[in-house]
């Protein structure tokens, strides 16, 4: 009898909690308007005080602006920039001036059957496959792509001097950088209307961030042209 009553408890606690968001965990830290608006470039979050569990998926910039934070399933990438040219390492002692994370170990998979150019394109797709899988878009979810795209055009962002931050400093503080025909893992963020301008670019609802295949390079993309054939991948 306790048990059953236990158990009825805990139901209720799934109902009125959302146990759905709780399973994916998606949680955000600080957010973009630290940055441009208050001239607040400090660390909000560790990665290590986060990673205790599997199937971490994460993307933000570093503290100070001194790099991007990429994490795919539990591979840390964190990428800077050395003599004009990316460099990454996988110290788990950084920290996020803002930070988005999920928790997903169950993904469902399907084949991108149009070519995608631009940010843009991207979003809309996400959104379609969200609304015909039946995922309420004012919810906020990780998506995956893996591909190989034809062009893609990144940034790491790397302050180089102690000038306050406006936009001016923000978009000086981007250095740039092109892939071509490289296989590569993104990790997405579809975020719900109140999140939008916070933890993405003003009237968008996605943050992408990628890992190349090889580790060898990682970073917030700007731009890419992926062709029918990439996969997507939406929690299950």
């Amino acid at each position: 009898m306790k048990t059953l009553k236990y158990l009825l408890i805990l139901s209720l606690v799934c109902i009125t909690s959302s146990c759905y968001n709780n399973q994916n965990s998606l949680t955000s830290y600080g957010n973009r308007q630290m940055i441009i608006n208050q001239n607040n470039l400090n660390g909000t979050v560790r990665l290590d005080t986060l990673l205790s569990k599997k199937h971490n998926y994460a993307i933000g910039p570093v503290e100070g602006l001194q790099g991007e934070v990429t994490v795919y399933d539990d591979e840390v990438s964190i990428s800077t920039v050395k003599n004009g040219r990316p460099k990454v390492n996988d110290s788990k002692h950084t920290k996020a001036i803002f930070l988005l994370k999920a928790n997903q170990a169950n993904w469902q998979k399907m084949e991108i059957t149009e070519n995608l150019n631009g940010l843009d394109a991207i979003e809309g797709y996400v959104q379609n496959a969200l609304s015909k899988n039946g995922m309420d878009t004012e919810k906020a979810y990780p998506f995956r792509i893996e591909t190989t795209p034809k062009f893609l055009e990144y940034h790491i962002i790397f302050k180089m001097d102690d000038a306050p931050h406006n936009m001016k400093e923000h978009k000086k503080a981007k250095q740039k950088f092109i892939l071509e025909n490289e296989e590569i893992k993104i990790i997405g963020f579809w975020v719900n209307t109140e999140r939008m301008g916070k933890l993405t670019h003003p009237g968008k609802r996605t943050h992408l961030h990628f890992i190349k295949a090889d580790g060898g390079t990682s970073g917030h993309i700007d731009d890419i042209s992926i062709s029918r054939g990439a996969i997507l991948f939406l929690p299950k």
